[in-house]
């Protein structure tokens, strides 16, 4: 019986064997190319490329790429998977908070989109983008509304939300009321405006800047001025660095330009004089100008990235620091000479004050400050007093029997479990 297998049957068995592997290798490297695919960005007519299937024929010969049809349903397949994970996961979640914002696309497309966060049973910060929707209607509240309901309901969220966070356009604002959403201002954008206008209204400094993006504008679109400053960095031994121009919807977008044209202002005025162009370096008294505004906005910076981030709260941050932000800015400007930083500072200031004057009259950032234990009643600017404190913990106390009433209503109760006391809008 030996004999006759051996003879008969086990080349055929090994065969199979090795056919099983062929097709467990070929899911293994689809696998690997659709989380490159989506992982890159990359297009799916890639595969269609010559360099890049000839590239995968040194890797493993014996793999045939999928065509650009079936790679895209591989791709779909991949997104239902990922969907029903996150989905799965929302659901083991008590509350969730949302963030919206419109964009356009350079085809001039308007889209809107939808991203959620929530606390994973591991307790840690996570983030899953509900969609992103093409919005060919017009933006009313109304439309905005239905679109975001559509998504709440797709993804079975619409007991879980406590909160949306957008910027202060007033459709915004009315699609929570419409929803029966809590509205939270992001504070990132609150502050993005504050710096912005404040930054308008120096005169001084818009001529800076205007000859900034001029100069910059020219090292960018001239290849002879790219290379002479390369040169010329190289020559004094200065790690080579790219001019930064300033976009108008980020203010952070003009500390960095003005810091960068400052760190590399002598390799910029070396280049320059070896040019024929009329654009003309900065002048000393300029650049003294610059290092003295790059103080009053340093801190800001700092806030700008602090809020931005995605993996840690920065609730409970908001109120220590723009408590912060004004007594370091008055700080600052103690040790201030130039008239158009001082200028720039004193904007800031009164806008800071003007922006941010009821921040701690909102009782879900000053729970959160509250609740922190690195700052409690320490990171307030006004609830400084005795009585001040003792308010405070009254409102947690209140507060938190509200959670406690709420949780044991109906399960159909719409709502947060905190109310802010202001009529305005919160802020996050």
């Amino acid at each position: 019986m030996l004999r006759h297998y051996r003879a008969k049957h086990e080349q055929s068995g090994g065969s199979m064997e090795n056919s099983s592997s062929q097709v467990n290798r070929k899911q293994q490297l689809d696998e690997a190319l659709v989380d490159m695919i989506v992982e890159d960005s990359q297009p799916f007519s890639i595969v269609d490329d010559s360099g890049f299937k000839a590239f995968v024929a040194k890797l493993d010969p014996t793999y045939a790429l999928p065509s650009r049809q079936a790679l895209k349903v591989m791709v779909d397949h991949k997104y239902e998977e990922q969907k029903q994970k996150a989905m799965a996961e929302l659901q083991k979640t008590e509350g969730v908070s949302l963030t919206a914002d419109m964009w356009t696309s350079i085809n001039m497309d308007a889209y809107l989109a939808v991203t959620c966060h929530y606390v994973d049973d591991k307790d840690n910060l996570a983030t899953v983008l509900l969609g992103v929707r093409s919005f060919p209607k017009a933006h009313t509240a109304e439309n905005l509304a239905e679109v975001k309901r559509l998504l709440f309901e797709e993804w079975g969220i619409q007991s879980k939300i406590k909160s949306l966070v957008t910027d202060a356009a007033s459709n915004m604002i009315a699609i929570a009321n419409n929803l029966k959403i809590r509205h939270v201002i992001c504070i990132a954008h609150a502050l993005n405006l504050v710096v912005k206008k404040s930054l308008d209204a120096t005169p001084g400094l818009e001529d800076i800047r205007t000859r900034a993006r001029r100069m910059v504008t020219y090292f960018k679109t001239s290849t002879t001025a790219k290379e002479r400053l390369r040169e010329k960095q190289e020559q004094m031994a200065r790690p080579v660095k790219k001019l930064i121009l300033e976009v108008d919807t980020r203010w952070n977008s003009t500390y960095l330009m003005l810091q960068r044209i400052y760190e590399e202002r002598e390799p910029v005025g070396a280049a320059l004089a070896t040019l024929r162009t009329d654009v003309a370096p900065l002048t000393s008294e300029e650049y003294f100008a610059i290092s003295e505004c790059m103080k009053v906005l340093a801190p800001f910076q700092v806030a700008t990235v602090e809020l931005s981030e995605e993996k840690r709260v920065s609730g409970s941050k908001v109120i220590p620091m723009m408590k912060m932000l004004r007594y370091t800015i008055n700080e600052t400007l103690k040790t201030i000479s130039n008239d158009t930083a001082m200028q720039l500072g004193q904007n800031l200031s009164r806008r800071l004050a003007d922006k941010f004057s009821a921040l701690e009259s909102t009782s879900v950032l000053t729970l959160a400050t509250l609740l922190d234990p690195r700052f409690k009643t320490f990171g307030f600017h006004n609830h400084t007093g005795p009585d001040d404190q003792l308010n405070l913990w009254e409102l947690l106390d209140n507060d938190a029997s509200n959670a406690r009433r709420n949780k044991s209503a109906t399960s159909d109760a719409r709502g947060p479990a905190l109310h802010d006391r202001s009529p305005t809008a919160a802020f996050c």
